[in-house]
């Protein structure tokens, strides 16, 4: 480093040495830039001991992975067994004769009653994949539990009478209007049951079927109680005023 010589005034041939002013300066900008130098530093290691400490709370707060839940789906189609919703069992009339009207005094000994067809009721099964049919109606027949009357089965029509209708029946002393009815139970009832295929859902359908087919002879102005069809074929075919 150089010195320099500087004169005193008051003085003469004393002398002094001093630094320039500008080595003072530099040397304060390098102390300044030091302290900022640290001062950058301290804030590096602050902000990576926070985001580290973030993450580890991160990491703590990831919730497991929760198993898989069982649908609805995969257990009806593990169980193969038929379950039965809503079943309705409404009584429907199936054929009824001609109104027959005997007045009194006349000779009806024997008068022959034709069927008029009005409904074919046949058992079946619609559903929405491939099921047994057999075991369809076996199954609801022991759920409905009818006291040891048989549904008709897959295929099944409530059978109508042939030419001769409903027969030749001895009138003999009776007078009014008259007609002979046939009537069944008829049975629609839904189900699911297992998978249809290899499918992850569940067959639904619903059966058709009947039972307890009754035949009998009605006279209108009375009654005609509760028998499968015959409250039909009355308001179908008695006028409001019967002969009687």
């Amino acid at each position: 480093m150089h010195k320099y010589i500087s004169w005193n005034s008051n003085s003469i041939g004393s002398i002094s040495c001093k630094k320039p002013a500008h080595g003072r300066k530099a040397a304060g900008r390098r102390a300044a830039g030091l302290r900022r130098a640290a001062v950058l530093a301290a804030t590096a290691l602050v902000a990576t001991a926070c985001t580290a400490s973030s993450q580890g709370k991160e990491a703590k707060a990831a919730p497991s992975p929760r198993p898989t839940a069982v649908s609805v789906a995969e257990r009806a189609c593990k169980d193969p067994r038929i379950h039965w919703g809503k079943i309705r069992t409404e009584g429907k009339l199936i054929a009824v004769s001609q109104l027959v009207r005997v007045k009194k005094g006349e000779g009806a000994a024997d008068i022959t009653f034709h069927a008029i067809p009005v409904r074919k009721v046949t058992a079946g099964v619609a559903a929405s994949g491939k099921v047994p049919a057999a075991s369809v109606f076996s199954s609801l027949e022991r759920h409905m539990s009818l006291g040891g009357k048989s549904l008709a089965h897959d295929g099944e029509s409530v059978p109508l009478p042939g030419a001769a209708g409903f027969g030749t029946a001895d009138m003999t002393g009776k007078t009014g209007d008259y007609l002979s009815v046939i009537g069944v139970q008829v049975v629609e009832a839904s189900f699911v049951q297992g998978c249809a295929g290899n499918e992850k859902s569940p067959v639904h359908g619903t059966v058709t079927t009947w039972y307890g087919k009754t035949q009998g002879m009605i006279k209108c102005g009375r009654n005609p109680g509760t028998q499968p069809g015959f409250r039909e074929a009355y308001d179908r075919a008695c006028e409001e005023d019967p002969q009687t």
